[in-house]
């Protein structure tokens, strides 16, 4: 693969220096890339023209610039097997300073320097459709067309038999285009069996939808002077991680206090002004102890609050400081000092979730965050909690929803279903067994709690379709298999990630043929639409991804395909919404706590930004820049252990050990962390792999196999971030 070195090589030291802003670093890391760059056996191919392409990453909410050469002379070889090299080959992806919320920048993560290496590394890809024979075991390679065929009248067929309820389908963003014609797909087609990966986008939407009337909020990251980050991990990949970065040089720069609240010692902890090392799970109950105190004390603003007497009497009753001690872990005078000084600081946030392990979180923490910002009194204020603009995007054609029985169990909320309870549903044919699945882009089983579940109800469908980019988890459990570009090869969208305070929106085009015969998922969906005709063809009329795009963006498609990204202008302040505390919601989402009884431990993810905790798999050269402290011996989990919860359990640093809960279990070797609370046990994510070939598999254990996973009291969506296991040595 054709990487610049002397970049690849900056980048993975800083890498391991972390967020650390030493000139020094810098100078010693341009040395070593230089000293590499200069090596005599390093291969040179000639080069053609030079040319640079502006796309954007849905992964990871980034605006990059893709560093293409033409005509570079390539060599017949894996990638090249008919010795005709590619018009076009990509060198490099880096980012875009010219993106706004940047400030300049222009920085990418590990997962976008190192995007290439997935795109080009052809034994992990989907090269073409194929169907699997039974009687071998065996992929045949088919054309477009017969495959398009095959799906098209297995889906006639049980739509004629009053079956078509049978289908499941099973996308990864359903606020993308892709998803939004999956949605219409499903819809028209008549199965209500439609599922994306819960996300923490929906928890938040919900909470402010009900509290603010306002389901389009954001956090002023970059106009706060105090930040209180109550278990979010900002520097380990909240939102568009490079807009965050930005805004944490921004507060560094300008004197802005960061308080991490969390359990354990993490990168953003380790950065903030001040580290509150509360127990796992209790940050909603520590928001309400605080805003019991701002009450109290006369800090919090004067306006109209609905409920604000139920939420007093509420507050005053369950959530004092006294009475919050024991589930936080924290002190009460610990927890005055905090409300205080986040009452007096100016332009002050309190920001939530997703958790570390990208959880979607409970409800009533996020309300009790939204009820200490609008105590606050920042709501539509700088530094505060915001309404975001409106995108800039037509919606789709909207069908009927379909009239047929859901699985049981799998309660509906933004159009779709719980993804757990229609699975578990699924496998216990409650009401029916689905005959038919079709995976849309997405990964079930590897991605999200209880990854297992996902995996087994695949092996039971009769017929599973998998539109994926490469050879992962749920593709290698699929019936047919139609390839499907990354967002160097296709079109596709990206909308505003998590908890920015502006709208924004991403757009990547195809830039190369790495896989001539893969297609966006998107155009996939569209092309089966059409043949199906009906119902289905006229929710869905465009003739391309492309066209949808067209379709969605109006007169702003070129401009925007030009640049890959709009961004809303700046961020809009004010607040005309009224404002409901939702006590009894609030009281009922944190009444219910999961039990750990007759485990020894309980289990918690460690996100970064050397892995990926999204759809994406980790690349080979992340692999690289892991360090012993997240895998050893190459392919060994490393858990950190608190030495005195290891005291008690008989462990040393580095024995190996087994890791179980009720959905799975792992190896793992023993790291003695004193900044592990005790009784807990972290574990790395984005690991794990079973499939995506030799570099990446049994890498490992992976999180979202042994988490488990339960409703949330009001919402019925999963929510999981702390499971009880059993630790025994090896």
């Amino acid at each position: 693969m054709d990487w610049d070195r002397r970049a690849f090589v900056k980048f993975a030291v800083g890498g391991v220096t972390g967020l650390h802003l030493s000139p020094l670093v810098w100078k010693l890391m341009d040395d070593v890339s230089i000293w590499t760059q200069n090596w005599s056996w390093v291969p040179n191919p000639a080069d053609g023209a030079l040319a640079k392409a502006n796309s954007f990453n849905p992964a990871t909410g980034t605006a990059v610039k893709v560093r293409l050469i033409n005509s570079r002379i390539i060599p017949k070889d894996a990638y090249n097997p008919d010795g005709k090299a590619p018009r076009t080959r990509a060198i490099r992806v880096e980012g875009n300073p010219e993106y706004p919320l940047g400030l300049g920048i222009g920085g990418v993560v590990p997962q976008d320097a190192s995007a290439l290496q997935n795109a080009y590394l052809g034994d992990v890809r989907v090269k073409a459709p194929m169907v699997l024979d039974k009687t071998t075991g065996v992929y045949k390679e088919i054309s477009w067309g017969a495959a398009i065929d095959m799906v098209a009248g297995k889906l006639a067929q049980l739509k004629k038999a009053d079956q078509a309820q049978r289908v499941v389908a099973f996308g990864d963003n359903p606020d993308n285009t892709t998803g939004q014609i999956l949605k219409a797909f499903m819809a028209a087609y008549g199965s209500p069996n439609l599922a994306f990966a819960p996300r923490a986008e929906d928890t938040l939407a919900l909470a402010a939808g009900l509290m603010l009337s306002q389901p389009e909020i954001g956090f002023d990251l970059l106009g706060a002077k105090y930040i209180l980050s109550l278990g979010t991990p900002l520097l380990e990949g909240f939102g568009a991680p490079v807009a965050v970065r930005a805004a944490f040089t921004k507060w560094r720069q300008g004197g802005a206090k960061l308080v991490q609240v969390e359990d354990r010692a993490s990168v953003t902890a380790s950065q903030a002004a001040k580290w509150v090392a509360c127990a796992p799970g209790s940050q909603g109950v520590l928001a309400l102890a605080m805003c019991q105190v701002l009450l109290a004390k006369g800090l919090a603003a004067e306006g109209s609050l609905n409920g604000l007497d139920d939420f007093k009497a509420l507050v005053d009753s369950k959530f004092t400081p006294k009475a919050a001690a024991h589930a936080t872990g924290l002190k009460p005078v610990a927890i005055e000092a905090l409300a205080v000084e986040f009452g007096q600081a100016k332009q002050a946030v309190a920001v939530c979730g997703p958790g570390p392990g990208n959880e979607p979180g409970r409800l009533g923490d996020f309300m009790a965050v939204l009820a200490l910002n609008a105590l606050k009194g920042n709501l539509g204020k700088p530094g505060g909690v915001v309404v975001r603009g409106a995108l800039p995007l037509k919606p789709l054609a909207a069908p009927a929803g379909a009239s047929a029985a859901g699985l049981k169990g799998a309660a509906r909320y933004a159009g779709h279903s719980n993804p757990l309870t229609m699975a578990a549903a699924a496998l216990a044919g409650d009401p029916y067994k689905p005959k038919m699945a079709i995976i849309a882009g997405a990964n079930p089983a590897y991605r999200g709690p209880q990854a297992g579940t996902f995996a087994k109800m695949l092996r039971q469908v009769p017929f599973v379709v998998a539109i994926s980019s490469y050879l992962d988890e749920s593709a290698t459990l699929a019936d047919l298999l139609l390839p499907a570009g990354t967002f160097l090869e296709s079109w596709g969208d990206a909308v505003t990630p998590y908890g920015q305070a502006q709208a924004s929106y991403g757009l990547h085009k195809p830039l190369l043929k790495i896989q001539p015969k893969s297609k966006a998922v998107g155009d996939a969906l569209l092309m089966l639409a059409a043949k199906l005709g009906g119902e289905v063809a006229a929710a869905l009329p465009y003739k391309s991804m492309a066209e949808a795009l067209k379709a969605r963006l109006g007169d702003g498609f070129k401009k925007v395909a030009e640049k890959g990204w709009w961004v809303q202008e700046k961020v809009s302040y004010g607040f005309n919404g009224s404002v409901d505390l939702q006590a009894a919601t609030i009281a009922k989402s944190l009444g219910h706590q999961a039990a750990s009884h007759g485990h020894s431990l309980t289990l918690a993810a460690v996100p970064s930004l050397r892995t990926c905790n999204n759809s994406e798999p980790i690349t080979p050269h992340m692999i690289k820049i892991l360090t012993d402290d997240t895998l050893r011996f190459k392919d060994q989990t490393v858990v950190e252990i608190n030495p005195e919860t290891a005291k008690h359990l008989h462990l040393h640093d580095g024995d190996l050990v087994t890791v179980d809960s009720t959905e799975g279990g792992f190896q793992a070797r023993v790291k003695f962390f004193a900044g592990a609370r005790p009784g807990m046990l972290y574990m790395p994510v984005g690991l794990g792999h079973t499939a995506f070939g030799f570099y990446r598999r049994g890498r490992g254990g992976n999180y979202n196999a042994v988490a488990k996973a339960e409703a949330d009291a009001v919402t019925g969506l999963p929510v999981w971030g702390l499971t009880p296991v059993h630790v025994r040595k090896v």
